[in-house]
């Protein structure tokens, strides 16, 4: 674990493939990360469809500041946790909303009803979308795909370098400019060694 605090640390942590500790705000550890190059942005035929599949869902960001965090959305985030089977304490759940690095948030609709939050961190630099909570009904709409499609997609509008994605897993495979932290540098999927792929 490395301690970090200012802005500029907290980048350099992530160039160096380091990932927040959910737990504790300032702690970072090494995992299998990986990060859209926004220099290298380019929708796919397969972004296109995800976009175009889950056009009925809409979103606004607020800052984590200004979000109206409350008994009942951590309630909603504990019940959809349940039932996705994921190991995600209650008392992280607030942590990572209220008391971490992360400012800004990404309330997700369908129908005018909120179906998902994403947490995420912007600096003038680099974004990360770091934890998502979802209804898991909609698992088969393509939603966590298109939480973390639309969080690159905005990143690259505001003209920021990276998109940090969290630790690698096979569906972040098509995301734009998709790189991987392997053998201590940043390697593009394509170009990843069998054994890192």
């Amino acid at each position: 674990m490395f301690n970090i605090t200012t802005t500029q640390s907290i980048e350099s942590a992530y160039s160096q493939g380091l990932l927040p500790q959910r737990n504790q705000k300032g702690l970072y550890y090494h995992t299998t990360s990986c990060r859209s190059d926004l220099s290298d942005f380019h929708l796919s035929s397969e972004n296109r469809r995800i976009l175009n599949h889950t056009a009925d869902f809409t979103y606004q960001v607020v800052p984590a500041t200004d979000f109206a965090y409350s008994p009942a959305v951590q309630l909603q985030c504990r019940q959809w946790i349940k039932q996705h089977g994921w190991q995600f304490p209650t008392s992280s759940i607030k942590t990572v909303f209220t008391n971490h690095i992360f400012n800004r948030i990404y309330i997700w609709h369908f129908h005018h009803q909120v179906v998902g939050y994403a947490i995420c961190l912007f600096t003038d630099n680099i974004s990360h979308i770091s934890y998502v909570f979802f209804d898991p009904q909609y698992s088969r709409q393509s939603l966590a795909i298109r939480m973390v499609l639309q969080t690159i997609i905005d990143s690259q509008s505001l003209g920021l370098k990276y998109c940090y994605l969290g630790q690698y897993s096979n569906y972040k495979r098509n995301f734009p400019g998709l790189q991987i932290f392997a053998n201590n540098s940043w390697l593009k999927y394509n170009q990843l060694p069998p054994s890192a792929a």
